[in-house]
């Protein structure tokens, strides 16, 4: 009985109206029969942990609420692989070139990233489904609105906000999903069709990018956008379980605890970095401009700052470090930071310029070339899924960053002329091999390093990461290309594209650098298998 019902009782109750002392209390032991009954459906408390979590109403049920989360991930990725290949046709419409015009592309990944964080204490506080549905509307409200643009900057403002708003609705969904599985055969299936979502994302925007381009103009990959999700919305609206009624009192409480502070040096800190990077070959000095030098300084310390603070500072930190004392998590987080600075800073983007600056390839083209990413990334992702019980992690990680090192040597030693089936093929299907696999078990790896509660958190931790080092990475690239091709960011750079293709020689130096790297730090994991039932029965037994 609740505190209001108990006051609105009358002083004196009638004799014949008071209950025997047995009775009421059989009546509070059922009472709490009930509530254990639903808070033991609520935490998904069942026995075989293969079976379908109660909260489906049928196999048809979960396979769409899966599907519907999935595209989470997937609305950054998505966004940036189809303004990578839109690259072109934005650069002849608004009349810019060089690193500035990247920021239509990392100015999502950028926002994305910084604002993850602070995005899972919001679906904390207003429940998992709402946050997906703010999300997702938000998403598809600013895409239609920058469709609208006739100014470079507010394009890339309104983008940075496409990628703000979507970041609410990434770690309520990977949340979601980690919190309604039990570690089994079947989980690892889902997390890795939820896996599917950030790097084919990525690849199909190069697909979708090119039709929208091919039969209208840019714009029209704006208003795909807007209409995609906002089908997704009425999609979780419908289909996806109810949250339990918001708490006032808790998500003030959760408000008023949320790193502000640890947000602000994250969000600062890697704009910078960024800035200073992509507006070199913007100034007339190059890296000899002092703001340049400057700002890369101040962005760095803010990073630097912002993992100090969030270690010994708050109460209530953005990242949980209680992740960062698992050396298997820290291991696969470098590893992750490191192979998605070379997937999307380094290997897609320098992809497109090959097609479309260098061998003169039409859009519909260029999208056709990167056809195989998302094709062989589902294949990729039904293999994890039916494998990561059977496989330990770090061979699987292994043979990821091993795909890395050959994407890399192939398109290291490139030819201009080469036929596109002896080459640039052959490295995006082993590019997408790496970035799948590693993505799938660093995930549940991030996953299982914290309690259920903080699942949002190690979610969005996890994508923060992804987005961040895509957005840097994309930095690193073009102060390459505006170091080694005297006409990168000038009027007159689609003339020179044997000079530009020297330039992405040395992108993809550094690439086999880093992804040689990350295949020696894979050594160092002690990851096992994941998902295996009998091994955790095992271990219970223990």
């Amino acid at each position: 009985m609740s505190d209001n019902e108990i006051e609105s009782l009358p002083s004196r109750v009638p004799e014949d109206e008071i209950q025997p002392q047995s009775l009421i209390v059989e009546e509070e032991k059922q009472e709490n029969q009930t509530i254990q009954k639903v808070e033991s459906k609520a935490s998904l408390d069942y026995a075989d942990a293969e079976q379908r979590p109660p909260i489906f109403r049928s196999n048809i049920h979960e396979v769409l609420c899966c599907l519907f989360l999935t595209f989470a991930p997937c609305a950054s990725s998505m966004a940036s692989g189809a303004y990578q290949t839109s690259l072109t046709a934005i650069s002849d419409h608004f009349n810019v070139t060089g690193g500035k015009l990247t920021w239509c592309v990392s100015g999502v990944t950028l926002a994305n990233g910084s604002c993850l964080l602070i995005m899972g204490s919001i679906a904390d506080a207003f429940g998992r489904k709402r946050a997906l549905l703010i999300g997702y509307s938000g998403f598809a409200i600013f895409s239609l609105i920058a469709g609208f643009m006739n100014d470079f900057i507010l394009l890339c403002v309104f983008r940075a906000i496409q990628g703000a708003m979507v970041a609410c609705g990434t770690p309520a969904a990977a949340g979601f999903l980690g919190a309604s599985y039990k570690n089994s055969k079947r989980k690892n299936l889902v997390m890795s069709c939820f896996g599917i979502g950030a790097p084919v994302g990525a690849a199909s925007g190069y697909f979708i990018a090119g039709i929208c381009i091919e039969a209208l103009n840019w714009r029209a990959v704006q208003y795909f956008f807007a209409i995609w999700y906002c089908m997704m919305f009425f999609g979780v609206l419908f289909c996806l379980p109810n949250d339990r009624k918001i708490d006032w009192k808790n998500a003030r409480e959760i408000f008023r605890g949320i790193d502000y502070c640890g947000a602000f040096l994250s969000l600062s800190g890697f704009t910078l970095i960024c800035f200073s990077l992509t507006q070199v070959d913007a100034t007339t000095s190059r890296w000899r401009t002092p703001y340049i030098i400057a700002l890369l300084v101040v962005g760095v310390a803010l990073v630097i700052g912002f993992g100090i603070y969030e270690t010994y500072v708050p109460k209530n930190p953005l990242m949980p470090m209680i992740m960062f004392k698992n050396r298997n998590f820290v291991v696969c987080i470098s590893i992750v930071s490191l192979s998605w600075m070379l997937f999307t800073g380094i290997l897609n983007y320098n992809a497109v310029l090959y097609f479309e600056q260098i061998r003169k390839y039409s859009v519909i083209i260029t999208a056709c070339c990167f056809l195989p990413q998302p094709l062989i990334g589902v294949l990729v992702n039904i293999f994890a899924g039916f494998t990561m019980h059977i496989i330990p992690g770090k061979y699987l990680i292994t043979i990821g960053c091993g795909g890395f090192v050959v994407a890399s040597i192939i398109w290291a030693t490139n030819s201009i002329d080469r036929n596109y089936f002896l080459g640039p093929f052959w490295g995006f299907c082993l590019v997408v091999i790496g970035v799948d696999l590693i993505y799938n078990v660093s995930n549940r790896c991030a996953l299982s390093s914290v309690e259920r509660k903080l699942q949002s958190r190690a979610a969005g931790t996890f994508n923060t990461v992804c987005q961040l080092s895509s957005s840097v990475g994309l930095g690193i690239s073009t102060t390459i290309l505006a170091a080694k091709d005297p006409y990168y960011g000038q009027a007159n750079q689609q003339d020179h594209p044997v000079d530009l293709f020297n330039a992405t020689k040395y992108t993809y130096y550094l690439g086999i650098a880093i992804s040689g790297f990350s295949a020696i730090l894979s050594l160092f994991l002690n990851l096992g298998v994941v998902g295996s039932v009998k091994r955790q029965n095992s271990v219970t037994r223990k």
